[in-house]
């Protein structure tokens, strides 16, 4: 889902305080310590429909000693106006969480309304943006062998007979820059898909509304084709080649995702991570793909990220797995997720921010303004080195 259907502070602002406060002490466990979860025993099916009811999930990895902490004023921010910021952010209802980091350091860290530092929730439509690093990897490895392959080279032949026979020339990069062609209503068409007993087939049968690669029409049945793709192209479920390739270079640990009926892991959405989890992955893309001294997620999937390929309408453009605007001048690429889960990478102000909401049944539904956040408060606040 790519928004939500709209727009009491517990104000903690400064990371070290957030820690104190969440009870993170001591270093926590090496990167290679971490036990990884068994996705065929963990991550399993929750309900009948495309999307689920978004639980909250407890991570128990105690991630402190990952963690550079600072504050605006010595990463060159003006705290004040990030202060107020946060406080305009908090207005919302459902808001959960904001995290600010600035050269690699956590500078504002603040939790609100059932959110907390352990606490990780749905990311919707932000884990595109894995998704898509996954892809990138895959081609990297030689496993997908190029972004323009035609997507019948990886998934059964029988997907492609009758009404999926016109589907044989969409690649692998159609459906990273939604621009597949397939008839798709994003909210709707999901309830017709999950009514099926194979999402990957149905996602295929439907018509095309458009020639390959010559609109834009942004649909979560493109990136579930990608993660069934990688399924076929790995040899392993997308989870497994997530956490191998991904998740235990850079320290995340996955409490939920969810899969399919045929088993295959949502592509793009019902992926759980913690607030610091986004703004970690958020910063590996920063770092132009690179973590501790190793390359993570190709330099050119990071490029290509941050690089327009289509207009989604006047304000926002479209990358690959990644929205793109403008704010103040300044370029922005940003992971949008329903109900405000936003992850923003600003390459020229070396910033990375992030915010979480609950899109629990009983949440009102508002999403965050955080283009007002950005625009009045965030980029504002960077002070100009004398």
């Amino acid at each position: 889902m790519r928004r939500g259907t709209s727009r009491k502070i517990a104000l903690l602002t400064g990371a070290a305080t957030v820690v104190a406060a969440c009870g993170l002490s001591g270093a926590g466990p090496a990167l290679a310590d971490v036990p990884q979860p068994d996705c065929g025993k963990i991550y399993q099916r929750k309900g009948a429909g495309f999307y689920e009811d978004n639980p909250v999930y407890v991570d128990r990895r105690n991630d402190s000693a990952d963690w550079k902490v600072s504050t605006p004023k010595a990463e060159g921010l003006d705290g004040k106006r990030i202060k107020a910021g946060v406080a305009y952010l908090a207005r919302t209802s459902s808001l959960t969480s904001v995290i600010v980091m600035r050269h690699g350091k956590l500078v504002t860290e603040s939790y609100f309304h059932g959110g907390a530092v352990n606490r990780a929730r749905n990311i919707h439509s932000s884990s595109k943006g894995v998704i898509q690093a996954l892809v990138g990897i895959a081609v990297s490895e030689r496993r997908i062998g190029s972004l323009n392959d035609p997507i019948s080279k990886y998934l059964p032949a029988t997907y492609f007979t009758g009404p999926g026979a016109d589907k044989k020339n969409i690649t692998v990069r159609h459906l990273l820059t939604m621009s597949s062609g397939i008839a798709w209503k994003e909210d709707k068409s999901e309830k017709l898909i999950e009514k099926q007993p194979d999402w990957v087939r149905a996602i295929l049968a439907r018509p095309l509304a458009h020639r390959p690669g010559t609109t834009f029409n942004y649909g979560s049945d493109n990136t579930h084709l990608l993660s069934a793709i990688l399924q076929r192209a790995t040899g392993m479920n997308t989870c497994r080649y997530a956490e191998t390739r991904l998740f235990s270079k850079i320290g995340i640990t996955p409490e939920h995702w969810g899969r399919d009926p045929q088993g295959i892991y949502s592509g793009g959405y019902n992926l759980y991570l913690t607030p610091r989890e986004m703004a970690k992955f958020g910063q590996l893309y920063l770092n132009g793909g690179r973590w501790n001294g190793r390359q993570v997620v190709p330099k050119v999937t990071v490029q290509q990220a941050a690089t327009t390929v289509l207009k989604a309408d006047r304000t926002y453009s479209y990358s690959s797995g990644w929205w793109k605007q403008k704010i103040r001048g300044v370029d922005i690429f940003f992971g949008w997720g329903f109900g405000g889960q936003f992850l923003y990478v600003i390459p020229s102000l070396d910033v990375v921010f992030a915010t979480t909401q609950d899109t629990s049944p009983s949440a009102d539904g508002q999403e965050v303004d955080e283009v007002t956040f950005v625009r009045d408060y965030l980029l504002p606040a960077v002070q100009k080195k004398k």
